[in-house]
């Protein structure tokens, strides 16, 4: 039930943000969304033990969550949220799963806790192509992407950073605890930096229209807590190999709800693209890159978290 939940909830992530897109400008969709999914959390897991949790915090966590704030919580989401304005909802799920290829590029390269292997470079090359055969339209014609796709595949790339950081410094802690001073970290920086830009926010959430809330709050509870929360109790109750496998589903629950709920036409080339992006994200978590279940599990649960 929890795999299932979390499944459909990770699917409407980009459509919800593409349609809630459309009135507010994605800085102001960025402070909502992290304030939503903030309060969410505070919510489920008590306001007073979550802040006793941070004012007990180390020292030494201080300047990794104040860059994965920086990095997950306001430049890789702009970036997103940007992108969305410009592309399909249905690129940006299928674009998104470059992060996979750019979290094992640096898992190599920063953190040397894994050796590139056969495995490595072939799932990696079947999920490139899978990407490219997407932009290529299915290699039928010059190279075709849409203003909004260069910023999805950046945007990738700092979410894989900020899961790195996450990885080397943050492990230890908990999930909801990274996640609330992300999201405080974004919010913050936003309000320090918006007397510099003249930022309408408060002109914008009073000419939000109301038919659109039942979006936002969509997209705070479904695609981000829920998602969230609906994650962390399948881990704890399926098999690692199981869930990954099944899990990686969401990529065509994401498409198809692209489709169904925006109305977004679904191309051959997304489907061949989107099979050979699902085939190598199978090979990477299933073909024992990861020395065991527990390590595999801590894969997913930095990879899911930090996404969000």
């Amino acid at each position: 039930m929890a795999l299932a939940v979390m499944i459909v909830a990770s699917s409407t992530y980009n459509s919800f943000a593409k349609e809630v897109g459309t009135a507010l400008s994605p800085l102001t969709l960025l402070v909502l969304s992290e304030t939503l999914t903030a309060f969410f959390v505070i919510l489920a897991f008590g306001f007073l033990p979550t802040m006793r949790s941070i004012l007990r915090l180390d020292r030494k966590y201080m300047a990794p969550l104040i860059a994965l704030g920086l990095l997950n919580g306001l430049i890789a989401p702009l970036l997103l949220f940007h992108g969305l304005s410009m592309t399909t909802a249905v690129n940006a799920e299928l674009f998104a799963r470059m992060e996979m290829v750019a979290l094992l590029i640096l898992a190599i390269t920063i953190l040397r806790e894994e050796h590139l292997t056969r495995v490595h470079v072939i799932a990696g090359s079947v999920i490139l192509l899978g990407i490219a055969f997407v932009a290529l339209r299915g290699f039928s014609e010059s190279l075709s992407l849409r203003p909004g796709d260069p910023l999805l595949l950046l945007s990738s790339f700092i979410f894989a950073g900020g899961s790195i950081i996450y990885k080397k410094y943050l492990q230890p802690m908990q999930a909801q605890v990274v996640i609330v001073c992300r999201a405080c970290t974004a919010v913050v920086a936003f309000f320090l930096i918006a007397p510099f830009l003249d930022h309408p926010l408060i002109a914008e959430l009073r000419a939000f229209p109301v038919a659109l809330i039942p979006a936002l709050l969509g997209f705070g509870f479904i695609s981000r807590f829920l998602n969230l929360f609906s994650f962390y109790e399948a881990i704890e109750r399926i098999p690692v190999s199981a869930f990954s496998m099944i899990s990686t589903v969401n990529v065509i629950g994401g498409v198809a709800f692209a489709h169904l709920y925006l109305g977004e036409a679904v191309e051959w080339y997304h489907l061949i693209g989107g099979g050979l992006i699902i085939l190598g994200a199978l090979l990477l978590e299933i073909l024992g890159i990861h020395p065991s279940d527990v390590a595999a599990e801590e894969h997913l649960k930095q990879h899911h978290r930090h996404h969000l």
